[in-house]
């Protein structure tokens, strides 16, 4: 009787250990891939605020105002533009310097009404920058187009290498917790190895002996899963509470779909590494089974 309990509290846990540990794993690639969801919201909105500044001349008319805002329109790529009229330009230029500008230029402006254009992400670069920005230069109302492609360059590059480095780290991650996981199911594994040779020397078929391990490594895989969803939408949520750009960088849209990659990573890796792991025994002689 004793040892009937033993053998139960043993495998139960064997398999609790497993759990725990694929959960562990699961969150950390969960909290990565929120990483990289966050990361790239973060570079469109980024790219978002990009693009490039059209001043008309002073002399521009109504009219000229109108047809500038149908080109901008009609232009691919553009995103949105801000309409800035002379006087509210002499307004800010006032207040920034301090002193009436206008009383001192005896009441002429001398500033021109300005288009201040954000294009969309996919175009924010300093090629396509330039590319949409010289078809605006064009109309005849138009004075000075100013495009700052030194840093569009920069950011760019900034976040051109940092999405180097995370996919690197997810990459290797990835191969990481295979491994670890592997491992894990195979311990679960190695523990029965001497039943599935007595399921061997019974006749049992190689099928019939690995469909209960692939289904507990299958259960195995979505238990963990589920603990460790539940406890990253709780990261989440408590996330949120202190920085409501959480919700805008990291939707729930975006945390199902992690959710669900989580899930079928935590089960495809523990069917496939019992499966491996049973198959690795099933070939073995009796007296290898006291050197695995």
């Amino acid at each position: 009787m004793s040892k009937k309990r033993f053998a139960k509290i043993s495998t139960l846990g064997s398999r609790l250990t497993s759990i725990i540990s694929v959960t562990l794993v699961l969150l950390i690639l969960g909290i990565l891939g929120m990483t990289l969801v966050a990361s790239h919201g973060l570079s469109d909105d980024i790219r978002s605020n990009m693009g490039f500044v059209v001043k008309l001349s002073p002399a521009a008319s109504a009219d000229d105002v109108t047809r500038v805002k149908r080109l901008l329109g009609a232009t691919p790529g553009l995103a949105s533009y801000q309409f800035s009229s002379p006087e509210s330009i002499l307004a800010q230029e006032s207040q920034l310097m301090g002193e009436d500008i206008e009383s001192m230029l005896d009441g002429e402006n001398p500033f021109g009404a300005e288009f201040d254009v954000k294009v969309k992400p996919v175009y924010a670069c300093a090629d396509s920058i330039g590319a949409l920005s010289a078809s605006i230069s064009k109309d005849a109302a138009v004075e000075e187009v100013i495009t700052d492609s030194a840093v569009v360059n920069s950011v760019n590059s900034v976040l051109h290498r940092l999405s180097v480095v995370l996919l690197a780290v997810a990459i290797a991650l990835l191969i990481i917790s295979f491994v670890l996981i592997n491992n894990t199911v195979s311990l679960a594994v190695y523990s029965r190895r001497f039943i599935i040779h007595t399921m061997k020397l019974v006749g049992a078929t190689g099928a019939f002996i690995r469909r209960p391990f692939i289904l507990a490594g299958i259960a195995t895989g979505a238990i963990a899963a589920g603990v460790a969803i539940a406890l990253l939408a709780a990261l989440r949520a408590y996330a949120a509470t202190f920085d409501p750009m959480v919700n805008l960088l990291l939707g729930w849209t975006d945390m199902a779909m992690i959710f669900i990659a989580m899930a079928l990573l935590g089960i495809l890796i523990c069917a496939l590494a019992s499966t491996v792991a049973t198959n690795r025994y099933l070939r073995a002689d009796y007296d290898e089974m006291f050197m695995k």
